[in-house]
């Protein structure tokens, strides 16, 4: 790996070192058949990874910067994961070359040089092992208490952790780096290993897989999957990736069946598990207590800890940590979201909420029973009190479309480098970048009030991630803050994926109140998303869809609940010309009176000219629609203050094509609505 890196740095220097194209660029073309590879025209600058700063498609960046800082951290690179951590943070976005000094297309310099020191490390015949922790949303959800609820980060953190034990156990088993990892995310992970070490590998994964079992209840699971592969195999990467998700499946299924008996006649008492389940959901309130300021993840033997914070995985200890600059660090650690401390395992996660200390003072609505310190994570119901209008809780829930389909073998020109470039590239965006796109504050429209905002750097909106890895993302917070972080999220990722159109990420909220059920909330968002992947156009279910206000209120069936992300906002980021849903809502709001604010929005016409709308957009086909839309303009009290903007408002909503987005908007002026007194209770 250090000639790799001094190959890096003289590349860097020559002048002609060029940014990564965009490998997303060319997904999905020819109609699922993909074709060889063409270099995409969008390409990344040439600039370092930073997990919490987003790079973005455009621009040449500083190659010379680039080099400067590769030089300047070679020194601190002594040892062969110090020096893959290195070229990761330098070459993650760096275009690389074959040995005549072409470009490969869709492959960075890291990654083809990782999987080049991997295939090395094998031999001729690659294990290729695919592993994967099992009930995972049971587990997340399974604590319905309200302190319970503040640990739901710190319980889906500990899910992702008990993926890194497991991968890290299974490379010092095998004496190798982190090279040889395919891909690490969602809960599971992917390694290339030399064939001999086969029978270790099966070993820890039976004990891994008992010791999830006896100490969680049958809820969690480890499940491992393997095929051997000659290299050449290996490098075309196509065909074994599909054997190993069929196998996985089998073996998952084949596990729960093996457990049966101990399921139904196990020697282990209903009160022993309750008093399991409590001891460990009262570790990790106090490990999410720290994981909120926490830059590392100090590791040690169990038999070595002392305090409070610890959680312990099978043989090993973990407690989180916060370390300043020039602070002694311990000699074995992950490091969060970074890639500047070449010494430690580089733990990319989704690891954003808003703390008790982020929430205004009027809304922290402390007591003494709950004895929080201000780095807790904030409550759900200090999380309502800072929603628009009523206060209410939402729930989001998202996947990116068809990712699957190409990781199987979609890619153009399909190949292991690209295959593993595009797996680091998106978890990069939803374990990394997504923490920075909760740390916007912008509204989701410039006439859109909104709670002030926390003094504390790198805080934003007032939400909390539940799970963010590999494809998919699950938050919950006030209504509109994750509605605006929803749209955020669907404009970053068109923007990193290079405008690929046909790259989608169908997504749905469930909107309720703060002490509605969260294991209800949470199948009722994987409903709204499962309504949002089908999103229709002309006819034929497109995906990309959006499912923004499903409510207790709402029938869960309602095709007419999803809008495709184009339709309910530009994606660019542009306004358009009252063609998206959002172009319509900002029409509504010209009408806003000056006791808007925070609290809710106030417009200057009547609530029954609101009603009769509704009325209006729910008889889709009916005769009567028309009259029915000109009887309530024709009855509403035109708004002296604000006449332009009301005649203007009349036009548009006498033209057809703003009558789809009605439903949506009057969904979002209806939570909107000033509700005073039920704040008060």
């Amino acid at each position: 790996m250090e000639q790799e890196l001094q190959a890096l740095l003289r590349h860097l220097r020559s002048g002609q070192a060029r940014g990564l194209d965009v490998v997303f660029q060319h997904l999905g073309e020819g109609g699922g058949k993909p074709g060889a590879y063409r270099v995409a025209s969008s390409r990344y600058p040439l600039a370092e990874v930073d997990p919490l700063t987003p790079t973005l498609p455009g621009g040449s960046g500083d190659a010379a910067g680039l080099a400067r800082g590769l030089e300047a951290a070679l020194g601190g690179a002594r040892t062969p994961d110090a020096r893959l951590t290195v070229l990761e943070r330098f070459g993650g976005f760096v275009a690389a070359v074959d040995a005549s000094g072409a470009e490969v297309g869709g492959v960075s310099w890291f990654d083809q040089a990782r999987l080049r020191a991997a295939l090395e490390a094998c031999g001729e015949q690659v294990l290729v092992l695919r592993a994967d922790v099992s009930g995972i949303q049971d587990f997340i959800y399974r604590a319905e208490s309200g302190r319970a609820s503040r640990a739901l980060r710190a319980r889906s953190f500990y899910l992702e952790l008990l993926a890194v034990h497991a991968l890290r156990q299974v490379l010092a088993l095998c004496g190798l780096t982190r090279a040889n990892v395919a891909y690490l995310g969602g809960g599971g992970f992917q390694l290339y290993l030399p064939a001999r070490c086969a029978d270790q590998v099966r070993a820890f994964a039976a004990g891994f897989d008992a010791w999830l079992w006896n100490e969680h209840q049958g809820t969690l699971g480890f499940s491992v999957a393997s095929v051997g592969v000659p290299i050449a195999g290996v490098l075309e990467g196509r065909e074994f990736q599909r054997d190993l998700s069929a196998q996985l499946t089998r073996q998952k299924a084949q596990r729960r069946r093996g457990h049966l008996t101990e399921v139904f006649g196990g020697a282990v008492s209903p009160g022993q598990r309750q008093r399991q389940e409590e001891a460990l959901s009262a570790a990790l309130i106090d490990f999410g207590g720290l994981l909120t300021r926490a830059t590392h993840i100090e590791v040690r033997d169990a038999a070595q800890t002392g305090g409070n914070g610890w959680i312990t995985i099978g043989e090993r200890a973990y407690r989180p940590l916060r370390a300043s600059p020039g602070d002694a660090l311990p000699p074995e650690r992950l490091a969060l979201n970074s890639l500047k401390d070449p010494d430690a395992f580089p733990m990319l996660t989704g690891n954003y909420v808003t703390r008790v200390r982020d929430v205004p003072p009027a809304q922290r609505n402390l007591d003494a029973t709950q004895a929080e310190g201000p780095h807790s994570v904030a409550s759900h119901e200090q999380l309502v009190d800072l929603a628009l209008g009523q206060p209410r809780l939402a729930l989001f829930r998202c996947d990116a479309d068809n990712m699957g389909t190409y990781f199987a073998g979609g890619i153009p020109g399909h190949s292991a480098a690209r295959h593993a470039t595009l797996s680091r590239l998106m978890g990069l965006f939803f374990q990394g970048y997504v923490n920075a796109i909760c740390a916007r504050r912008d509204p989701l429209l410039p006439g859109v009030p909104q709670a002030p905002r926390s003094d504390a750097g790198g805080h934003g909106r007032y939400l909390n991630i539940i799970y963010s890895g590999g494809d998919d993302a699950v938050v919950v917070g006030a209504w509109n803050e994750v509605l605006t972080f929803a749209v955020d999220l669907r404009r970053a990722y068109r923007a990193f994926t290079g405008g690929n159109d046909r790259l989608g990420l169908s997504g749905g909220a469930f909107i309720a109140k703060a002490k509605y059920p969260l294991r209800r909330m949470a199948d009722l968002a994987h409903e709204a998303e499962g309504l949002a992947k089908q999103a229709m156009v002309d006819g034929q279910v497109v995906k990309d869809g959006f499912v923004p206000f499903l409510t207790t209120d709402a029938p869960g069936g309602d095709p007419g609940a999803a809008v495709r992300w184009n339709v309910f906002a530009a994606l660019d980021g542009q306004a358009g010309a009252l063609d998206r849903t959002l172009d319509l809502l900002a029409a509504f709001l010209q009408l806003s009176t000056e006791h808007s604010g925070p609290d809710g929005i106030e417009l200057s016409v009547k609530r029954a000219f609101l009603w009769k709308l509704q009325a209006f957009a729910q008889r889709e086909g009916d005769a009567w629609r028309l009259p029915l839309l000109h009887y309530a303009l024709a009855r509403a009290t035109p708004p002296s203050d604000h006449l332009p903007d009301w005649q203007a408002l009349q036009r548009t909503l006498l033209r057809r094509d703003s009558w789809p987005h009605l439903a949506h908007v009057l969904g979002f002026l209806h939570l909107a609505r000033p509700t005073a007194l039920e704040r008060k209770d």
